[in-house]
C-alpha cells in the first residue's frame, strides 16, 4: 500500500520540477542617485543589454550612439517557462540626472537605453541613423521565438522613481523575445 503513494509522489515531484521559474527583482535599490546611473539585470538565457551614454562639448561637438543587437538562434525548449520581473520598495526614488533601467526575466530579451547629449556652438540636424534606431526591423529579430505555456509578469511598486528629477529609461520585460528601446537625443546650440 505504501509503494503506490512513493511512486504518485514522485511523479509529482517530476512534474512539478520540469517548469522552470526565472525571477529577476530590484528592491529599495539606487534611491537619491545623482548623475548617471545604469543598471543591467538579468535571469534566464540569451538577454541582450546596453545603457549607452554619449557627451559632447565644442564647437564641431557630435554625440551619437549607435547599439545593434542581433540573435540568430533561441534556445529550444520545450517546458513551461515562468518568468517574473520586478521593481518593488523605493527603489529609485528622489534620485536626479540620468538613470537607465534594463531589466528582463526570461529568454532572448533584448534591451537598450542610449541617450546623446551635445552642446555645440551652431546648430546641426539630427542624424537619420539615431532615429533609426527607434525602429524595430522584422529581419533584425530573432529567427524563430518558441511558445511556451506558463506566466510571464512584469510589476513595479508605486513609490518606485517618485521624487525623481531629470531622465529616467526603464525597459522591463518578462517572457521571450521581447524588443524594446529608450532613445533620448539633446542637441543644445551655446
Amino acid at each position: 500500500m505504501h509503494k503506490p503513494l512513493l511512486f504518485s509522489m514522485a511523479l509529482l515531484l517530476s512534474l512539478s520540477a520540469e517548469a522552470d521559474s526565472m525571477n529577476a527583482n530590484i528592491d529599495a535599490s539606487g534611491q537619491a542617485y545623482q548623475g548617471n546611473l545604469t543598471v543591467n539585470q538579468a535571469a534566464g538565457h540569451l538577454q541582450q543589454q546596453a545603457n549607452s551614454r554619449a557627451l559632447a562639448v565644442g564647437g564641431a561637438g557630435v554625440a551619437t550612439n549607435t547599439v545593434v543587437q542581433r540573435q540568430e538562434n533561441l534556445l529550444q525548449r520545450s517546458s513551461p517557462l515562468d518568468a517574473q520581473a520586478s521593481i518593488t520598495g523605493d527603489s529609485f526614488s528622489n534620485g536626479s540626472g540620468i538613470v537607465g533601467i534594463n531589466q528582463a526575466a526570461g529568454i532572448a530579451n533584448q534591451q537598450v537605453n542610449s541617450a546623446s547629449v551635445a552642446l555645440i556652438a551652431a546648430p546641426q540636424s539630427l542624424d537619420d541613423s539615431v532615429l533609426a534606431q527607434s525602429v524595430t526591423r522584422p529581419n533584425d529579430s530573432a529567427s524563430t521565438v518558441p511558445t511556451l505555456d506558463g506566466e510571464r509578469r512584469v510589476d513595479m511598486s508605486n513609490e518606485a522613481f517618485a521624487g525623481s528629477r531629470g531622465v529616467v529609461q526603464l525597459n522591463q520585460s518578462a517572457g521571450i523575445g521581447n524588443r524594446s528601446a529608450n532613445h533620448l537625443s539633446i542637441r543644445v546650440v551655446d
